[in-house]
């Protein structure tokens, strides 16, 4: 089939087809960039971050955190040292997170969202964790109008929250049990989510 026939016969072509067509090659040329695969992947997972509800332990499965967990040296986005055993008998929202993953971009509009119904309870924080650079991570959050906090780590994590993937989130009780693990884009949200926070900040 010549160049002219292939023509004639998109041409052919109902409307619907013309437009998946375009969709197609949109969708291939925003793959060859990493810009436009962390677009496509924050697009997907965020659909994923809708649905999917985190599991919960209970006290007798979950993890305890020791002193030697708590002891861990992090660093906020001013360049302030923060010792994560000052946030010892709080509930905890932990998560390891990078501005790469596209999993990490699809669930952090319902982060966002969670954060901003307990910011101002004495009785939970929140802890998101990355090792990229503050520049980096400055204008990401800038860009996306995030305000949740942010923490650096210059070294491997505690053994209780050692994970191979990005992103794990913990949610932790105030005496330390880690009640939720939860790998990959969750709705964090939801109202499961909420109505376990509820439960551990009235404990």
């Amino acid at each position: 089939m010549n160049f002219k026939e292939r023509i004639n016969k998109y041409k052919k072509k109902t409307l619907r087809a013309k437009i998946s067509d375009a969709i197609f090659i949109i969708f291939l040329i925003a793959m060859l960039t990493p810009s436009g695969r962390l677009a496509i992947g924050g697009f997907v997972n965020r659909i994923k971050a809708m649905i999917i509800q985190p599991a919960v332990k209970t006290t007798e499965q979950a993890v305890q955190l020791t002193n030697t967990d708590y002891n861990w040296q992090l660093t906020d986005l001013n360049g302030q040292n923060f010792n994560l055993s000052e946030y010892k008998n709080k509930v905890l929202f932990v998560n390891f997170w990078a501005t790469w993953c596209p999993p990490c971009v699809g669930e952090m509009p319902e982060i966002q969202d969670l954060y901003d119904a307990y910011k101002n309870n004495p009785n939970i924080r929140f802890l998101m964790l990355t090792n990229d650079t503050p520049d980096k991570v400055k204008a990401f959050l800038t860009k996306r109008k995030y305000s949740f906090p942010v923490y650096f780590y210059s070294y491997q994590p505690p053994e209780a929250f050692k994970s191979s993937v990005i992103p794990t989130t913990f949610i932790i009780s105030k005496d330390g049990k880690i009640l939720v693990k939860e790998t990959g884009a969750t709705n964090w949200n939801g109202e499961k989510t909420h109505k376990l926070i509820e439960n551990l900040i009235h404990r």
